[in-house]
């Protein structure tokens, strides 16, 4: 039987809940008489200075009494609860396009509504109930981060794979009922939510009023590993998207003084449109998404323009590696560098051999690609110093497929930079992966 709850994996000498008898390992099942699921539902329940805690200790019940101060159960550690796993069989699910031999976290498909608000991800609430959602708005759970794709059901549940997943529009209403904000995105593929989809889509969403955070609208990410046919957006269908959702975006905006329909880089990169200025993304709600990256790179180089080309020159030749997305905007800035300071450095795109080259952007780059690039580019290792976007390693310093910084410049025999920022490509910044 799998019993839910929240199990301690630390609690501090001096704190009243190790006073009281809690011990490491118990399980916290309830707190004057609610239930607790996870780590979440602990620390919202117990905010309160007298605590009835029920926990499991080795199978067996056991009740403690807590009197507390506020903050004293802050530094209490817990074990992480398994992740709630997708249901769907999305027809453009990324995860299901990856190439095998990846770190195996990469191949979990989360889809934990109560975490969502913490880290951002996307979920499709296709597994919630009512109940799960007024539960959100008890624990003060807000914003989510919702993926939709389209409001007419039977598109969306097509998109999903799931023919039993709820309308999606009844729950971001119930969401606003709850007061519960929430951010949106729709991954547009082609054939099935664009088009009067997409209009209809968007126009049922700005319609939500102020519980509606924004709305990213994203082209399908298709890599060679996919089994679904789907086709990818070419410079007709990208400007198309543009046109339509630029005009019901800047209606909205002007009509209610702050934008919340945002287009991602990459359809205005495919459609060869210019980039939009700073004012178009507000407070860039949307940036984990590719919402105004370029635009924040773009600004970022203003800012540093004068001092890079004043400044004290490099006196290493570096290696600029970018992704294809980014290589037209990085050149122009290394021209504008002035040349004194761009006669040392060299930009080369990384084509993604790993995942198909219809992948352009730095997040997605395999150190594999990396070295095969700088092999191929510089042969006669001239450039003994390689720049990195930073972006293609995860929190703790891997790429894609499993390699560090140190890996990298092993395999190389060459130093390597990783890119924080513009500043760290013209300056000695960047962090050393030697």
């Amino acid at each position: 039987m799998n019993i839910r709850g929240a199990k301690l994996r630390k609690i501090p000498l001096k704190s009243p809940f190790y006073k009281a008898g809690l011990r490491r390992s118990d399980l916290v099942v309830q707190i004057n008489g609610s239930q607790i699921t996870d780590e979440l539902d602990f620390r919202f329940y117990a905010a309160d200075s007298f605590l009835e805690i029920y926990a499991l200790r080795q199978g067996r019940r056991r009740v403690f009494q807590v009197e507390r101060k506020e903050g004293d159960f802050l530094d209490l550690d817990f074990y992480e609860n398994p992740i709630n796993r997708c249901c769907n069989r999305c027809i453009f699910c990324f995860i299901d396009q990856m190439p095998p031999g990846l770190r195996r976290g990469l191949y979990i498909k989360d889809e934990d509504f109560k975490y969502s608000f913490l880290n951002g991800n996307y979920v499709t609430l296709s597994g919630a109930g009512k109940e799960d959602l007024e539960k959100l708005a008890t624990l003060g759970i807000s914003p989510l981060y919702v993926s939709v794709h389209a409001t007419d059901t039977d598109v969306r549940n097509r998109m999903l794979g799931n023919r039993r997943a709820p309308p999606i529009l009844d729950q971001l209403k119930l969401l606003k009922k709850l007061r519960i904000g929430f951010h949106t995105q729709i991954v547009v593929c082609r054939g099935y939510n664009d088009g009067a989809v997409l209009k209809k889509t968007v126009r049922d969403l700005l319609a939500l009023g102020n519980s509606l955070r924004s709305i990213a609208v994203v082209p399908v990410g298709l890599t060679r590993y996919r089994k679904v046919p789907l086709a990818g957006f070419d410079l007709s269908s990208a400007e198309a998207v543009c046109r339509e959702m630029q005009q019901i975006s800047d209606n909205q905006a002007e009509s209610d003084g702050i934008r919340k329909l945002f287009i991602a880089d990459e359809f205005f990169i495919k459609a060869g449109l210019a980039i939009p200025g700073g004012e178009y993304y507000e407070d860039y709600p949307q940036i984990e998404n590719g919402v105004g990256l370029v635009r924040q790179l773009l600004d970022e180089w203003k800012g540093i323009k004068r001092s890079v080309r004043s400044g004290v020159l490099l006196k290493e030749k570096r290696l600029i590696l970018s992704s294809v997305s980014a290589a037209p905007f990085l050149e122009k800035i290394i021209k504008e560098a002035g040349t004194e300071q761009s006669r040392f450095l060299r930009l080369v795109p990384v084509v993604n051999k790993y995942m198909g080259e219809t992948v352009t952007v730095a997040g997605l780059l395999s150190a594999k690609d990396i070295i095969r690039t700088v092999k191929e580019a510089d042969p006669d290792m001239a450039f003994r110093t390689v720049v990195l976007p930073g972006v293609m390693f995860n929190y703790a310093g891997h790429t894609l497929d499993g390699y560090s910084p140190s890996r990298i410049s092993k395999s190389l025999r060459r130093k390597i930079l990783v890119a924080g920022g513009l500043s760290d490509i013209f300056c000695k910044g960047g962090k050393n992966g030697k």
